[in-house]
């Protein structure tokens, strides 16, 4: 199979700027000389830039057009800041070991194929000596009324035939009918085709797993067999429409033989895993260069400082009426876009009677009662409006409908001289026991499969107090290691062991949790992970003995560490203090990226509510501290607690985001004007 050039360098040279046009192309490399520096920073040989675009019309009207002038500059910035633009099989001889890759490469990528890339696109690559991957969603081509896009315009099969024949373009795979979103869940919510799994009305129940990879690698197979039919040769890249996808849906397309798939996730490529190729979207909203060096700077990772909430769906969720539920969802959705706020940490388990052991869900599985299935449809239109969604989980307080499983399995507490079913306020299922991994795993895989979530929260019920766990299993593990049995007394007597016990206890929750976000990311490779934490086992280092939770453990391992910075529960009354030394022990701004303080806005022990202007007080100190995230717990929708303009004055996302400004005229006017001039000469 072709997959294009072995070698495109834009470099310079002069064998490169031949002909007429010579004169403009020395002009724009003095300009751009004269008015940039280089901003990237040095690549290992191993990863490379990924640009992904799509219409390239002379007025963009979609955010993800790109104008032509636009277009132009972008790519003589890249040409004169030290950038190689590289084929799919530049970057393939680099994953086999076969010849290096050059620091600073670039694959530049096309989606849907519009007709802008046959009139335009092609004609600047063919004057550059560009490679470019052309991505086609087969159906759009044969039926371009499907594609949904009344204003826009594909290419024939003629014209991408021609651009496939001519050795610079490959084609690639975006699906036969994949690009399309499909309903998801009883209520209707549409997600995309690539990763949801369907919700059947007619049968009223959910596509099961074989389903699922029927349809996905039907489809894939399906637009191979077109793609080689018409083009003669077969693609060996799929481009996942939306960049949605999930694992099993890579296992199905490297089943097909696709050498390289391309996603939309954050970040440099890298030769080390070409299934899933990140790629830097572009859109036409933005100040494209800033915004670039901008990215380059932070290793292509968006910049998100998260402003946050976690909410509770149980006042949302009416069990009676699902209008009622919906009703309540739109006050809920009204008061966080009036609040800015641009994360919600959204509850996924029914707590009527804050126990905080759950009994039923949000959400169709196959464990517990399923109170509503709502939690899909929340999460849907939350997201809709442009914020992310957390979905808050117990990793261990479960109450399985069998009771002498579910007591059979609790966590075990030395009481009275021997053990018994803890007594703790949360009765968790004990990690070393594999049926509570196995009830979780099947919980969290049904929660990914069916929800359309950005990530998830770990509740703070992944401790194990000194006098926990003294299960059987646990019991009987810690002998077979260390060939001793975890008595009280005699760990009492020997800190060595008792250190020893401590960490065994730790490891095995992180072992728990570790199962369960694999599992969560065999659905929802992107999710992030972020994992509840008690304050006092960031300032106080005997209190990893006490919970079994390691602050710095969880800081390389989870993308966040929520830090529950409740100052009146930790009877704290200088809450700035408590602030201060807080922020200090979690690493200050060293740590502030991957840390999000969460603050209290319920004083519990006081039962009232924490004043509006504490709650600002708090959240200015914290971000005046350094600190990058900021959240706060609980949230009232009906009392409007805290008071919505109130907190919108510090969490308001929409305040940090950089608006739209004029692009910066890399080249002078008249020199992109007769670069146009020559491109359109050569047009095909």
């Amino acid at each position: 199979m072709s997959l294009g050039p072995m070698s495109r360098s834009t470099g310079t040279s002069k064998k490169r700027v031949q002909g007429p046009g010579s004169r403009v192309q020395e002009i724009l490399l003095i300009a751009l000389a004269v008015l940039f520096l280089a901003v990237s920073p040095v690549q290992a040989a191993e990863s490379f830039i990924t640009l992904c675009y799509h219409d390239i019309p002379e007025t963009p009207v979609e955010k993800d057009d790109i104008s032509r002038k636009d277009f132009i500059n972008q790519i003589e910035y890249l040409r004169t800041h030290g950038f190689t633009f590289v084929s799919p099989a530049d970057i393939l001889a680099a994953s086999r070991g076969a010849r290096a890759l050059p620091e600073k490469a670039v694959l530049v990528t096309f989606d849907d194929a519009y007709e802008s890339f046959y009139r335009f696109v092609y004609p600047a690559l063919r004057l550059y000596n560009i490679p470019a991957v052309l991505s086609v969603v087969t159906s759009w081509i044969d039926n371009p009324e499907t594609s949904g896009y009344k204003t826009k315009r594909f290419m024939s099969w003629q014209q991408i035939r021609e651009v496939s024949d001519s050795g610079l373009v490959t084609v690639a795979s975006h699906s036969a009918r994949l690009h399309r979103l499909l309903q998801a869940n009883p209520v209707g919510n549409i997600e995309p085709a690539p990763s949801a799994f369907l919700y059947f009305p007619e049968s009223r129940r959910y596509e099961t797993e074989p389903e699922f990879r029927d349809r996905i690698g039907g489809d894939l197979a399906a637009s191979i067999e077109v793609l080689t039919a018409k083009l003669g040769r077969k693609p060996a890249i799929l481009t996942w429409p939306y960049g949605s996808y999930n694992a099993i849906g890579v296992e199905e397309a490297k089943k097909l033989g696709f050498e390289m798939i391309l996603t939309l996730d954050d970040g440099y490529s890298s030769i080390l895993r070409l299934d899933r190729v990140n790629r830097y979207y572009l859109e036409s909203h933005l100040d494209w260069l800033a915004a670039f060096k901008d990215s380059l700077k932070r290793g292509l990772q968006e910049d998100y400082r998260i402003r946050g909430v976690q909410v509770d769906l149980d006042p949302i969720v009416s069990k009676s009426s699902a209008g009622e539920s919906d009703k309540n969802l739109g006050l809920l959705l009204d008061r966080l876009v009036r609040m800015g706020v641009n994360t919600v940490f959204l509850q996924g388990f029914c707590d009527l009677g804050a126990t905080g052991n759950v009994k039923s869900l949000y959400f169709a599985n196959s464990v517990l009662p399923v109170e509503m299935d709502f939690l899909s449809h929340a999460v849907n239109r939350i997201r809709s409006r442009e914020m992310k969604v957390f979905v808050w989980m117990p990793a261990l307080a479960y109450e399985l409908p069998d009771p002498v499983l579910n007591e059979a399995l609790k966590v075990r507490e030395w009481k009275g001289g021997k053990p018994e079913v803890t007594s703790s306020w949360y009765r968790r299922l004990s990690p070393f026991d594999p049926r509570s991994l196995e009830a979780t795993r099947k919980i969290f895989a049904e929660l990914a499969a069916r929800v359309q979530f950005d990530g998830i929260l770990i509740q703070d019920d992944a401790y194990l107090a000194e006098t926990e766990d003294f299960h059987p299993a646990a019991v009987e593990a810690f002998r077979s290691r260390y060939g001793i049995s975890p008595e009280p007394e005699t760990l009492k007597a020997d800190r060595e062991l008792n250190a020893k016990w401590v960490a065994f206890k730790t490891e095995a929750l992180e072992r728990h949790v570790g199962e369960i976000v694999k599992t969560v990311r065999a659905y929802r490779p992107g999710a992030a992970v972020a994992r509840n934490l008690y304050s006092s086992v960031v300032t106080n280092p005997d209190a990893t003995t006490w919970f079994a939770q390691d602050f710095k453990g969880y800081l390389e391992t989870y993308d966040y560490t929520v830090v529950m910075a409740y100052a009146s529960m930790e009877g704290r009354k200088d809450s700035r203090k408590f602030y201060r030394e807080l922020f200090e022990a979690a690493g200050g701004r060293e740590n502030a990226s991957r840390v999000i303080f969460k603050v209290q806005a319920y004083d519990w022990k006081g039962e009232k509510w924490v004043s509006d202007k504490a709650m600002k007080d708090d959240l200015t100190f914290l971000l005046s501290l350094g600190a990058r995230h900021v959240a706060y717990y609980p949230d009232d929708v009906y009392r409007n607690r805290p008071d919505v303009d109130a907190v919108a004055v510090i969490l308001s996302a929409r305040d940090e985001v950089k608006r739209m400004g004029t692009p910066p005229e890399i080249a002078p006017e008249g020199a992109l004007e007769r670069l146009f001039r020559r491109l359109f000469s050569q047009n095909p």
